[in-house]
């Protein structure tokens, strides 16, 4: 694997410890009980993906440590989501979610052979963020997290 690819992985996994932080945030900031638990399962996929790009780094010698940093801006970043509504949050995410998946295709693309299957799960698990943030959007509560729990190995117990 080339050392472009393997910076690219660590910049995702801190990408993860964010995302995170940013599920756990809002999930504990949230006065529906119904999108808290949606937030909780935005940040088990993150923790999940994480923790696949963990073991992709270090199955390549590397150490793998969170920057707190990461994490304090998830929090931050989650902060200002939970002084909007509902559909607010969504509106604002869709275009952030987007630019990212367009920033993981095109890492995709160049990918290594050895590190193709890493990539493209880091694009699926956003593009499962973002069909959550769309289902929302177009009025199907009951269904937008599906998406995010067909990836999911452990997904967070009901609340």
């Amino acid at each position: 694997m080339n050392d472009q690819f393997v910076a690219y992985l660590h910049e995702c996994f801190q990408g993860e410890v964010l995302g995170e932080a940013l599920g756990a945030a809002l999930a504990e900031a949230a006065q529906d009980p119904a999108h808290s638990q949606k937030w909780r399962f935005v940040e088990q996929l993150e923790r999940e993906t994480k923790g696949r790009l963990r073991t992709a780094l270090e199955a390549l010698g590397e150490s793998v440590e969170e920057d707190p940093e990461k994490r304090t801006e998830g929090q931050s970043w989650a902060a200002g989501l939970a002084k909007l509504s509902w559909s607010e949050a969504m509106d604002k995410l869709k275009p952030a979610l987007e630019k990212y998946i367009r920033y993981f295709e095109k890492h995709e693309k160049t990918a290594p052979s050895d590190g193709l299957a890493i990539a493209q799960h880091i694009t699926r698990h956003e593009r499962a963020l973002l069909e959550f943030t769309l289902r929302e959007i177009e009025g199907k509560p009951d269904r937008s997290i599906e998406p995010i729990e067909r990836l999911l190995d452990n997904p967070p117990l009901a609340a």
